[in-house]
């Protein structure tokens, strides 16, 4: 929660202190928190420990997406992509739809509960399937993308019966109907780092920008077909799974948004 809100605020305020800030946090998650692939929940004393939980995984993966908007890193991309991998592995119900507190692997307890309410923090399964639905389109990834869809299935009853302890998950839902628009720009990194601002500048909550440099070539995906074109910069704007023609000027771009 700490990373998504520097990230968000860093790039709003035009603070690149804040910025590193939560990239140096993210760098020590995954330089410190990460043993035999697997994401730990607790450091102290020079020691990590404990298995990670539901919201760990979801919170995390929800914060890498707001650092790569502020700031793009392919070392956080494929982090964001393994933390997604964990919570399908390890803590997905693929049966009844959701996503289980704990691990399949973590100490038995009495009862291994499926949270979907918010209560002092929001719900990891509405943090959970709103991030996967974004990574998803970002990456034109369908596993992601049907497994936010069962947890919204899953919730369904309870979103009916008291939508106001629900807003998560609501969120996620908003975000299933109508598809957030993901702008992808590519170019030299004062020409993609304008354009970005410029295009953050307006409100618009499910609108995503990447700014990616010309020369990133491990991109994943859909994001590989994103390519540069030579001495300019260039634009892509989806809306879910749904892209316009790239463009090549700022005026383009604007017009779209």
């Amino acid at each position: 929660l700490a990373i998504r809100g520097l990230a968000i605020a860093g790039r709003t305020l035009e603070r690149p202190d804040l910025v590193d800030a939560a990239a140096a946090a993210v760098d020590f998650l995954h330089r410190t928190m990460l043993r035999d692939g697997r994401l730990l929940a607790s450091y102290k004393d020079g020691e990590a420990k404990f298995a990670a939980y539901l919201d760990d995984h979801a919170f995390l993966l929800d914060a890498l997406l707001e650092l790569l908007q502020s700031r793009w890193n392919a070392t956080h991309l494929e982090f964001a992509q393994q933390v997604a991998g964990l919570l399908l592995e390890h803590f997905e119900d693929r049966q009844d739809g959701g996503f289980w507190f704990t691990a399949d692997d973590h100490e038995k307890l009495i009862h291994r509960f499926k949270p979907l309410a918010d209560e002092a923090v929001p719900s990891g399964n509405g943090v959970a399937a709103l991030a996967l639905q974004r990574l998803g389109f970002l990456l034109g990834e369908t596993r992601y993308l049907e497994a936010a869809e069962r947890t919204l299935r899953a919730a369904w009853r309870a979103l009916e019966d008291v939508p106001h302890g629900h807003l998560s998950l609501l969120a996620a839902l908003e975000e299933y109907l109508d598809h957030p628009e993901i702008i992808v720009i590519r170019g030299d990194d004062a020409g993609t780092a304008r354009w970005r601002d410029s295009a953050a500048r307006v409100y618009a909550p499910r609108r995503l920008v990447f700014a990616i440099p010309a020369g990133e070539t491990r991109l994943p995906g859909a994001l590989a077909e994103r390519a540069p074109v030579d001495g300019e910069t260039v634009a892509y704007r989806c809306v879910g799974t749904h892209c316009d023609l790239p463009v090549t000027t700022w005026e383009a771009l604007a017009a779209q948004l």
